[in-house]
């Protein structure tokens, strides 16, 4: 939308959402633990973006546990107007009950690339974890992007259906086995060392819905994560959750 305007447009964009259960990387985190979100963005048509967000988890105390504030940078290339870059950068904020509580990431540096050919389109985006420790994620999603019916000219509805690949890291936990002789005989020692191995977590397919009213958007969604451990002798139970969001654009000049 922003790409397609001139170069002199700004926007604040409110955003507000729902989620039935509460996940990360489709492992579920507590158990029937919903979550609400918010959002406050500064957008140009120049592809600048700066904004804040937060979130509320139902049965954590303090309830009210992240904030993040972003900056980032948006383009098309010149040679491709079908490609689409970005960068960005991330400070995490958490709120808890302990001073001792001392987390291992506090920032994320962000790139990510988009390719779109008419209502299919395909996105990689990969995270620098930063902090006391350094981590990677990436995704991968494809969507399509179908309007079912437009009511007039500001009345439209569509289905967005979209699957999407995490990629993160998990410790795994090793055992190795000693074995040490004497005179009563040998005895089997075990000891239990750890990895952190990178891998595919989650695969998600989700169907959204999406109603625009002008510049408001309302959207219900139905998530399916399908978890893959990558612990060889653990499993997660594979989730699903619903979702419902609302948004809405403010011009600020024309």
């Amino acid at each position: 939308m922003l790409a397609e305007m001139n170069r002199n447009h700004h926007f604040i964009y409110n955003r507000f959402g729902y989620d039935s259960k509460t996940v990360y990387a489709g492992r579920e985190i507590g158990t029937d633990q919903y979550n609400l979100t918010g959002q406050l963005y500064y957008l140009n048509s120049i592809g600048l973006s700066m904004g804040v967000s937060g979130a509320w988890y139902s049965q954590m105390d303090p309830s009210y546990r992240s904030t993040v504030v972003s900056a980032g940078y948006s383009s098309g290339l010149k040679k491709s107007k079908n490609l689409r870059y970005r960068i960005s950068y991330s400070r995490f904020f958490y709120n808890t009950d302990t001073s001792s509580y001392d987390p291992v990431f506090n920032g994320s540096a962000n790139v990510g690339i988009t390719l779109k050919t008419g209502p299919v389109g395909a996105r990689v985006d990969y995270s620098l974890l930063m902090g006391q420790e350094y981590g990677s994620q990436v995704s991968a999603d494809l969507y399509c992007n179908i309007t079912l019916f437009n009511a007039g000219r500001k009345v439209r509805f569509r289905i967005l259906p979209e699957v999407s690949f995490y990629f993160g890291s998990e410790t795994v936990e090793y055992e190795r086995y000693s074995y040490l002789s004497g005179m009563d005989g040998t005895t089997v020692v075990t000891d239990y060392t750890y990895e952190d191995r990178f891998g595919l977590m989650n695969t998600q397919l989700s169907l959204p819905f999406e109603i625009s009213l002008g510049d408001l958007d309302i959207e219900f969604s139905y998530i399916y994560n399908i978890n893959r451990s990558l612990d060889p002798d653990y499993t997660f139970d594979n989730t699903s959750l619903f979702s419902v969001s609302a948004g809405y654009f403010f011009m600020i000049n024309e």
